[in-house]
C-alpha cells in the first residue's frame, strides 16, 4: 500500500512540475505576442502618421498647382 501511494504521489509531482513548466511557457509565450502586438500598434501609428503627412503634402501640392495654373494661364502669347 504504502508503494502505491509513493506511486501515485511521484505521478502527482510529475503532473504537477509539466503544468508549471506548461504554465512558464505559456506565459513566455504570451509576453512575446504582448511585445509583437505593441510593435505593431506603434508601426500601425507610424503608418497613421505618415499617411496623414502625405495627404498634407498633397492638398498643399494641390493648391500650388492650381496657383501656378492661375498665374501660367494670365500669360498670352
Amino acid at each position: 500500500m504504502t508503494q502505491r501511494i509513493g506511486e501515485i504521489d511521484n505521478v502527482n509531482q510529475s503532473v504537477a512540475t509539466a503544468t508549471a513548466t506548461a504554465t512558464e511557457e505559456q506565459t513566455a509565450v504570451v509576453k512575446a505576442l504582448n511585445v509583437d502586438i505593441t510593435r505593431i500598434n506603434s508601426l500601425n501609428q507610424q503608418g497613421v502618421e505618415n499617411l496623414q503627412a502625405t495627404l498634407h503634402a498633397c492638398t498643399e501640392l494641390e493648391q500650388q498647382a492650381g496657383r501656378l495654373n492661375q498665374l501660367v494661364s494670365s500669360f498670352r502669347i
